[in-house]
């Protein structure tokens, strides 16, 4: 059977060419998957891992690292206090079904039909004070804060910072959902699974955030309206050429996740 036997155009992406898409914008942005303080983005042996970037990066004053503000220490005012750290994600897959360029883990296998997975490592680091940089802080008495009208600036304290780095594991699907009152096309997340965390409260809690945080990602930045795929256009002045995405049916799924690769199928109307 033809591709284009229920519609007039097919197009398609395997997952080896998302893959090396995804490992180009790595190299050329890096600064979308490091995010660290400004003290640790600034010096190389602070980094968790090293980055690696095209020549073009520093050539264009392209950024390495998102600075972020300090983390800031819960119930501390008087002066407040953040401190230092570095999240960088260091490897990103993406695996069409049926399931195959990595393993997945048994909560999450096997990857159900019309599914996609995501395998990314994930290293980061919090920095922790001595005792003596937390003594020089300076302390001001609560009563003393009221007297003044403007605010106390922060203190950002050094410290070491350990690193440790996490295998995430993430499955899902496309959907098609209304959006701002715009039928969007969407990555929907299943579910998320980290591996070898102890005890199983903090696992559930760090998967929590980050399955927040691809769905979030995933709907904000990456939501695509399907108006983006009606498109029309004059054809020799014989008539309109109107491209929309092929209904349901004859095509049950579009885009569809199958064989490897992310289908689209789309009718050609002339008027």
């Amino acid at each position: 059977m033809a591709f284009t036997d229920h519609c007039d155009l097919y197009a398609a992406v395997h997952e080896e060419g998302a893959n090396r898409l995804i490992q180009h914008l790595m190299l050329q942005r890096p600064s979308m998957f490091n995010y660290a303080t400004a003290d640790v983005a600034a010096n190389k042996e602070l980094w968790c891992e090293q980055v690696k970037f095209t020549d073009d990066v520093p050539k264009y004053g392209n950024p390495i690292f998102t600075v972020l503000p300090p983390l800031p220490v819960i119930g501390v005012d008087s002066p407040p206090v953040g401190l230092s750290y570095c999240v960088q994600l260091q490897k990103f897959e993406l695996d069409f079904h049926p399931n195959n360029i990595f393993g997945l883990p048994p909560e999450l296998d096997p990857l159900k039909e019309q599914h996609f997975a995501l395998h990314f490592l994930v290293c980061g680091a919090l920095a922790c004070p001595d005792d003596r940089v937390l003594e020089q802080i300076p302390v001001l008495p609560p009563e003393t804060n009221k007297e003044r009208p403007e605010k106390v600036p922060p203190v950002h304290v050094p410290g070491k910072l350990q690193c440790f780095c996490l295998r995430v594991f993430v499955v899902g699907h496309f959907e098609r959902a209304f959006i701002l009152s715009k039928e969007t096309l969407l990555g929907k997340v299943d579910g998320v699974e980290i591996v070898d965390i102890k005890p199983g409260e903090l696992e559930n809690s760090i998967e929590c955030y980050i399955r927040t945080a691809v769905t979030m990602t995933l709907r904000q930045k990456l939501a695509i309206p399907l108006a983006t795929f009606f498109v029309s256009f004059p054809l020799f002045g014989m008539g309109t050429v109107i491209l929309t995405p092929t209904t349901n049916p004859p095509i049950p799924n579009n885009p569809a996740i199958e064989e490897d690769q992310l289908k689209a199928f789309i009718t050609m109307t002339v008027i």
